[in-house]
C-alpha cells in the first residue's frame, strides 16, 4: 500500500482539501485488504481518490512548497498498488477523506505507512 498510498497517498500525494467529488467511499467493500484488491478494485479506488483531489495527474498548491498530488494516471496508480499491506479498504478512504493542505497527513493514515502493517 505504500504503491497505493504513493499513488494513492502519492495518488495520495494527493490534493489539498476536499472536494465534493468522489464521494464518501469507492464502492470496494470496507473490510477488504488493500493487498488482496482485484485490478477492477483498484482502479475503483484509484478513480476515486483521483475525484477527491480533482482528477488524475491534478496537483495542488497549498503554499509554502507543498503541494499534494492525485495519481498521475489510472493506470500508474493501478499497476504500483501495494502488494504486501493488511490495512484495510476503509483506513485507506479515511486517510484520504482526512487529507487536507493543512493535514497533510492525518493520524487517519497511521496504518497506512506503519511498517508493520505496510511494511514497504
Amino acid at each position: 500500500m505504500k504503491g497505493l498510498v504513493v499513488v494513492m497517498l502519492g495518488a495520495l500525494a494527493l490534493g489539498c482539501g476536499s472536494s465534493s467529488s468522489g464521494g464518501s467511499s469507492s464502492g470496494v467493500t470496507g473490510s477488504k485488504r488493500i493487498d488482496s484488491l482485484t485490478d477492477a478494485e483498484k482502479t475503483m479506488i484509484c478513480d476515486w481518490t483521483a475525484g477527491k483531489f480533482g482528477g488524475y495527474g491534478h496537483t495542488m498548491d497549498c503554499g509554502g512548497g507543498l503541494t499534494l498530488d492525485a495519481p498521475t494516471s489510472q493506470a500508474e496508480c493501478v499497476s504500483t498498488a501495494p502488494v504486501n499491506c493488511a490495512a484495510t479498504v476503509s483506513q485507506y478512504e479515511a486517510c484520504i477523506s482526512a487529507m487536507s493542505c493543512a493535514n497533510p497527513l492525518p493520524s487517519q493514515c497511521a496504518p497506512l505507512i506503519d511498517q508493520n502493517t505496510c511494511p514497504g
